[in-house]
């Protein structure tokens, strides 16, 4: 807070699976995408209300944890990240789940 940070990308456009990483670590992020030298699209980041494929779950029984083609699907909740498939809860350090 009261600092910016700036990550310059170039020659390309964040994905919306990237975009959704940021959210997590960073919820009230700008993202200001800029061509030919002036800001085209200036947005903040939104954490969607599903994640699949952004968050590694943390029980080691859970089918998106074996060797199945299974991408990790969570619900957002307010206490939270609620794993779809086995129930488990992220509450704490969400960062060190992300992928």
């Amino acid at each position: 807070m009261g600092r910016k940070d700036i990550v310059k990308i170039e020659n390309r456009e964040l994905r919306k699976e990237e975009v959704d990483r940021i959210a997590l670590i960073a919820p009230h992020a700008t993202i200001s995408i800029i061509r030919n030298f002036d800001v085209y699209e200036k947005k903040g980041v939104e954490i969607p209300n599903y994640l699949i494929g952004v968050v590694r779950c943390p029980n080691p029984g859970c089918i998106s944890n074996t060797n199945e083609p299974v991408p990790s699907r969570f619900e957002v909740l307010p206490k939270g990240l609620h794993c779809l498939y086995c129930e488990w809860m992220i509450t704490t350090d969400i960062k060190n789940y992300i992928l």
